[in-house]
């Protein structure tokens, strides 16, 4: 499915939405976040957590690679990656993401993912990926 979002808000209401779903289980809970430098993955991110009730700000985890958002009044936490400076699939796994995956309480949103495909090939997720169409717009698709 691709959606043209004309602005951030309407990007976070996209991701609000999808939020929603995978916390009542409907989705998974492993969402892959892919596209160019400013294409929307951080804007996708703060929707996607301000919907949980997150409400500190969320900035892309650039140089932490990894930042927890514990859900209020709830049993899930969100990890949020950016998996920019990554190199090799193996620094992935020794953040310790494997086991955070197979928790069933985590939900995971991972910018850059396209930089370790392996890892995710076998488990169920949402792939998204984000185009700049022009400074505003963005096209934005959706595979489940």
């Amino acid at each position: 499915m691709s959606i043209l979002s004309h602005s951030t808000i309407q990007t976070q209401e996209i991701a609000q939405t999808l939020a929603r779903e995978v916390l009542e289980g409907l989705k998974p809970r492993l969402i892959l976040l892919d596209g160019e430098l400013g294409g929307g993955k951080t804007t996708f991110s703060q929707g996607f957590l301000k919907s949980l009730g997150i409400t500190q700000i969320v900035n892309s985890p650039t140089f932490v690679i990894m930042k927890p958002y514990t859900i209020p009044n709830s049993e899930y936490t969100v990890y949020h990656f950016d998996l920019y400076r990554l190199e090799q699939e193996w620094e992935a796994l020794e953040l310790g993401i494997n086991d955070i995956i197979q928790n069933p309480k985590s939900i995971l949103l991972i910018e850059w993912a396209n930089k370790t495909p392996r890892l995710w090939e076998n488990i169920p997720h949402i792939q998204i990926t984000f185009n700049v169409i022009s400074p505003e717009e963005r096209s934005i698709t959706i595979e489940f």
